[in-house]
């Protein structure tokens, strides 16, 4: 796995380098109803030891990169959720994210770590396609990945009747619109 990621206010740290704070906030998130709820996940009974173990040990696989999501628009580090992508193969990989603070929700720190595990993905990884799959009454998550480029697909309902969303971003669409974005900065 790569060393930290920057992008904007965020910073994305390898869950190796996790501090205890933040390790205590990852357990929080995990075992909150609300957040479990939008993942569709019960919420996690595991230990803090125990849950440390086990996504530590998933960070190592080789079809798996995650990190932890650092705000450090205030000159400091403040753990505010998780990301990842997992499930690499070939030319593909599939996107997580967990923005476990109230406080950081709606402010567009979602995309901002989306932005930089992306520019791994396509860059350093030499993706052609990142996709996700999030819940339809998410609305919030559904902004974050189209605001970044990412384009709905699919919907279904699920055998628990939740809509599935299913949503993709290609290399070339990634591409296009970060020219686009440096075009607007360069013309304003």
């Amino acid at each position: 796995m790569s060393s930290s990621l920057r992008r904007g206010r965020v910073l994305l740290k390898p869950l190796s380098e996790l501090n205890v704070s933040a390790w205590r906030r990852v357990h929080a998130h995990f075992r909150d109803p609300e957040i479990a709820h939008l993942n569709g996940t019960p919420p996690s009974r595991m230990p803090l030891w125990l849950l440390k173990r086990v996504l530590r040990a998933d960070s190592r696989r080789r079809d798996r990169e995650s990190y932890g999501i650092f705000d450090v628009s205030g000159g400091e580090e403040h753990y505010i959720g998780t990301i990842e992508l997992y499930d690499i193969r070939h030319d593909q990989a599939t996107l997580g994210i967990i923005i476990g603070e109230r406080s950081h929700w709606s402010r567009g720190f979602g995309p901002e770590a989306i932005g930089a595990i992306l520019e791994r993905a396509f860059g350093t990884l030499n993706l052609e396609r990142v996709t996700l799959s999030t819940f339809g009454d998410n609305e919030r998550a559904q902004a974050a990945f189209k605001k970044v480029g990412f384009h709905e697909k699919r919907r279904f309902l699920t055998g628990r009747g939740r809509v599935d969303v299913q949503m993709e971003l290609s290399r070339w669409a990634w591409l296009e619109g970060a020219s686009n974005t440096v075009s607007e900065h360069l013309a304003s």
